[in-house]
This record gives structure tokens, sequence and C-alpha cells, in this order.
């Protein structure tokens, strides 16, 4: 049977030293000249689509009559572009343990679809991606421009991954054969949301406990021992 396994990108395969938020807030003072505009918006765990409407909310910007698919392209032009510099600024980002090595194991794997599930727009995630050298087998799923809401991200990546036969040939994957791999509990959520399965990986601000707690089919420290995430994953 073929899993399907979708990874969340910050605090799950890396950790960009900040950049993202703050090419976010200089993206957000280039259009609407206000800085620090997110610096009382709770981000974690949500898609940048919810952050950015969130941010304009508070700031009595948000246009309920207008297309919300342009000022989300707009933005994402401008966040890119703030990204591409912020990401060579420090502090100095990481990959996160064990994340290459964990990745090449799967990938080499014939029962395994790889992908995505995070929060991102699509361009900052694969800019990230790429910057951090973990392009290799990562730039399909779901992304933050797709939803506002993480479940439907979710339901998104499943929809383009899960459901379609893999390259072997085997059937979709069913739904206790896709897991969701990410840090906060916002992405137990949203497996549960999809009745789907989580291993949720404490490299973010969440405890093991924290994680078990809100549902986590599995919870561990970090992910550097593959061999025990791959037992966790298939056993």
């Amino acid at each position: 049977m073929t899993r399907t396994i979708l990874f969340d990108v910050d605090h799950t395969l890396l950790y960009t030293g900040g950049a993202g938020g703050l090419a976010m807030a200089r993206a957000f003072h280039q259009l609407h000249g206000i800085q620090n505009a997110f610096r009382n918006i709770e981000g974690t765990g949500r898609t940048d689509w919810s952050i950015l409407k969130r941010g304009l909310q508070a700031h009595d910007l948000f246009d309920e009559t207008a297309d919300f698919n342009d000022t989300v392209a707009n933005f994402i032009d401008a966040y890119v572009d703030h990204l591409a510099t912020t990401l060579r600024e420090p502090p100095e980002g990481y990959v996160e343990p064990g994340i290459p090595e964990l990745l090449d194991a799967l990938a080499a794997r014939d029962d395994v679809r790889l992908g995505l599930a995070t929060g991102n727009f699509r361009r900052a995630c694969l800019l990230k991606l790429e910057y951090y050298e973990l392009n290799g087998h990562l730039s399909e799923g779901g992304f933050g421009d797709d939803a506002e809401d993480r479940g439907d991200m979710v339901g998104r990546a499943i929809q383009r991954l899960a459901s379609s036969p893999s390259a072997n040939g085997d059937t979709p994957s069913k739904p206790d054969q896709i897991w969701i791999v990410g840090d906060t509990p916002r992405d137990v959520e949203a497996a549960r949301a999809n009745n789907v399965r989580c291993l949720a990986v404490a490299t973010g601000d969440s405890t093991v406990d924290e994680l078990r707690a809100a549902g986590a089919d599995v919870a561990l420290k970090d992910l550097s021992n593959t061999e025990e995430v791959l037992s966790a994953l298939f056993g």
C-alpha cells in the first residue's frame, strides 16, 4: 500500500531565523505604509492567507467587496521579493535535525508519495526549500494560497497527491495511509478534519506532551532518528 506523507515547512523541515515574518512585514509596509503590521497577529500554524487577512483586518484595510485573490497575488509578489533578501540576513536559519536523511530515505521507497501541506504561500515555500537545498523531493501539495483554513489547505493537498495513482501504479492512498507531519496543534487539527493521521514533532513552540494532548497519532522530540520515524510511519 502506498502512503502519502505531507510535510509542513517552518519548524518542521527548517527554521528561517524569522526571515519569513520579516519579509511579510516589509511587504505590508511597502504596499500599505504600515510598519510591523503583523506584530499582534498570532500566526503559529495558520496559513499565510489567514495571516494576511487578519493583518488587513487589524488595520481596517480589508475590503469585503474586493477579490481577495487579487489582494493575495499582489502581496505575494512583494513578499517573495523581500524574502529573497531576508533569507540571507541574520540571524542564520537552519535545516531541522535529520531532515535531509529522512527525505532521502522516503524518496528512495516506491511505496511513498511525498508532498507538502504548508501554510506558506507556494512561491515563498519553494524559495525557502531552494535556499535550504530541500527542494529535491518536495514541490507539490497544499499551500497557503489555497485556503484560509489549514484544514481546507490539507484537503487540497490530499486531493492533489493522495487521490491519484502512484508512480508504480498503486491505487490512491486510503485515509489511514495518509500522514501529515507538522509541529503545531493546528497541524493535528487539520489532519483530524480530513480523517488522516498526524506525526507531530516538537521542533516548534509545542512540546511532545502538548502535541499528544492535541491528538497526534505520534509525537516525537525531533525527526533526527530516521529509523524511528520510518517505524512510526510504516509500523
